[in-house]
């Protein structure tokens, strides 16, 4: 969200952030399980996080390095796995530039889900309409 400030005078451009919290890894993995499945890779994820996997084998989801979804736990991450063609999922709001396609946050105490539609359809997974519409667009 930008707007303009009048300071001293000038106008000033102020780019505002979104504040976004790391959810809790076993509600990640219940949004990270439910968002792969929506992209077609249903019981299976490329993931590295060794909190988040533990996470997702309770819910009956494997890791495969091989997956078309994958879980991104930095944003050096984000860039190798979108490059790799990936449907990239993240925890952090600030990665969907450097290549991520979906970000579970928590803001205000509640899990938000945030879609950068250009890197969805570089990764040419097709996500349900379901996430569509409730995912905010950036």
């Amino acid at each position: 969200m930008r707007s303009l400030v009048k300071m001293a005078g000038l106008v000033v451009l102020v780019s505002a952030q979104i504040a976004a919290g790391d959810l809790a890894p076993d509600m990640q993995a219940k949004f990270v399980k439910l968002l792969a499945s929506s992209a077609g890779s249903a019981g299976k994820i490329s993931c590295t996080s060794p909190a988040l996997l533990a996470e997702l084998g309770k819910l009956g989801v494997a890791n495969d390095a091989s997956a078309s979804v994958a879980w991104a736990s930095s944003e050096a991450e984000v860039k190798a796995l979108k490059a790799a063609g990936k449907l990239v999922i993240c925890g952090k709001l600030d990665w969907l530039p450097s290549g991520g396609s979906i970000a579970v946050v928590e803001e205000g105490g509640k899990p938000q889900i945030y879609l950068h539609m250009g890197n969805i359809a570089a990764s040419k997974a097709v996500v349900s309409d379901t996430v569509l519409r409730i995912g905010k667009r950036l």
